[in-house]
């Protein structure tokens, strides 16, 4: 089974959305496999977000997409210029106040998770997402603020960075291993048949 990490950044803590995000995981059948409510240090926030060509790229496409449709100026001149300055912002963010870390087990759990949190832009997430359900913010407006999105929570791209992020905020120890009834009900091949 995969296992994928989730941030809920201290806008989902401070909002007392922690319990309703959780619940929206655990009702698909994902099973918590770790959970601490931290104070990020800056080393470990600044480890996590790990200013790559291809991070940078992603977020530099979504938000130039972005104003380009809605036919603004998009004020920075390429992928690096702009990934710097919105991983300055999220290193500050998240390391403001508490938040809550996850990580979740289940059969293509990095995609469900990602399915279930929706688009990073807020304002563009589909009802009945994650963020779609609970916040309304555009990257025209916080970057008018001059901070980062307040989009909720952070989930695992990818099964690689899955792995990565794990190890960042919780140690071997920390993840548990116990039988939960969705083990027998989604993934037992023979639970449903008669005896």
């Amino acid at each position: 089974m995969e296992k994928t990490l989730v941030l809920i950044k201290p806008d989902g803590v401070a909002r007392g959305l922690t319990g309703q995000i959780l619940a929206r995981f655990e009702q698909v059948g994902l099973k918590l496999v770790a959970m601490k409510m931290v104070h990020a240090s800056h080393e470990d926030v600044d480890r996590h977000y790990a200013l790559t060509e291809e991070w940078m790229m992603a977020v530099y496409s979504k938000a130039k997409a972005k104003y380009e449709a809605e036919g603004r100026p998009f004020d920075y001149p390429d992928h690096k210029a702009y990934g710097g300055e919105i991983k300055r912002g999220l290193v500050d963010f998240l390391k403001s106040a508490p938040i809550v870390a996850l990580v979740l087990e289940g059969e293509m759990a990095v995609s469900l998770v990602r399915k279930l949190v929706g688009a990073t832009e807020p304002a563009s997430s589909a009802p009945g997402t994650i963020r779609g359900d609970f916040s309304h913010d555009t990257y025209a407006l916080s970057n008018s603020q001059n901070r980062p999105l307040r989009n909720l929570i952070h989930a695992s791209g990818n099964l690689e960075e899955a792995n990565n992020e794990i190890k960042i905020w919780f140690t071997d120890t920390e993840l548990y291993k116990y039988e939960h009834a969705f083990d027998a009900v989604q993934y037992d091949p023979k639970w449903f048949l008669p005896s």
